[in-house]
């Protein structure tokens, strides 16, 4: 059964009812898989949200059809999946756009006179909003809006394994593949977890060629409506240009762009 099936006519007020009925519950279930922190099962949808088990387990399964939710390979739990992902992203990336936002962060390249982005978490990926790069220096980094990077060896992937709620952390933690990207990456879960408690003291976190060779990063925080990371800001730059000490002197620009970056959301 599909959800195109869920939603056929039967005629009239009656019909318009049970096709915004039949909406609303296909919201819901995207919006608690999407907000769960981890794989849920339909038991779990029919709980939380007190629908039919048939509606669930019709809905969910549409879903999984057109590739909204995911099913994990040899068990039952539902998981975000390739559309739904592409849909948060477009419509992340359009907000973060918005003509104040862009602004914001064209502002603090031309302060800091390096390239600067806004990231989230996407999955168990840090995926780029926005990004304005330094025009006026001969080395660039070319990335664009869009791209995806690792968590474990990234200044903003650490960020969200440091500042996500602990259950939410621990579980992205246990799935991470610490890959070695260059001699500086941190592979070692020990050692990684002291890194994480750091950044959750000092509220900020750097990538010292952990990522790529040669490049640095430090990442700050933007807060969402509840308080809680929704995005970061971060400046990269060359090592050859700047040492992750250099970078930490623009600690308070970073800070004050976060803070008008999360007006700017609470605002809308």
């Amino acid at each position: 059964m599909t959800l195109a099936a869920d939603l056929e006519p039967v005629g009239g007020a009656a019909a318009r009812e049970d096709r915004s009925g039949i909406a609303e519950r296909a919201f819901a279930i995207l919006d608690y898989v999407a907000n769960a922190g981890g794989p849920v099962t339909v038991a779990d949808i029919v709980e939380q949200l007190g629908l039919p088990k048939a509606t669930a387990h019709r809905l969910a399964d549409s879903f999984v059809e057109r590739g909204f939710l995911l099913r994990e390979s040899g068990r039952k739990r539902l998981t975000v999946g390739p559309r739904l992902i592409d849909l948060a992203l477009g419509v992340m990336r359009t907000a973060m756009r918005h003509a104040p936002r862009r602004a914001i962060l064209n502002g603090l390249v031309h302060t800091i006179g390096e390239t600067c982005n806004i990231g989230t978490m996407i999955g168990a990926e840090i995926v780029y909003l926005d990004r304005v790069e330094a025009q006026h220096w001969p080395l660039r980094l070319q990335f664009s809006a869009g791209s995806r990077v690792p968590l474990h060896c990234t200044a903003i992937g650490k960020l969200f394994l440091a500042l996500l709620p602990q259950r939410q952390s621990a579980a992205l933690i246990a799935d991470l593949e610490l890959a070695r990207l260059t001699p500086k990456t941190i592979t070692d879960r020990g050692r990684l977890d002291a890194a994480l408690a750091r950044i959750r003291a000092d509220r900020f976190s750097t990538d010292d060629e952990e990522f790529l060779t040669g490049v640095v990063c430090i990442a700050v925080p933007i807060l969402g409506p509840d308080r809680e990371i929704c995005a970061a800001v971060a400046l990269q730059a060359p090592a050859a240009r700047m040492s992750v000490a250099d970078a930490r002197r623009h600690l308070p620009i970073l800070r004050a762009a976060a803070e008008r970056l999360a007006a700017s959301i609470r605002h809308d």
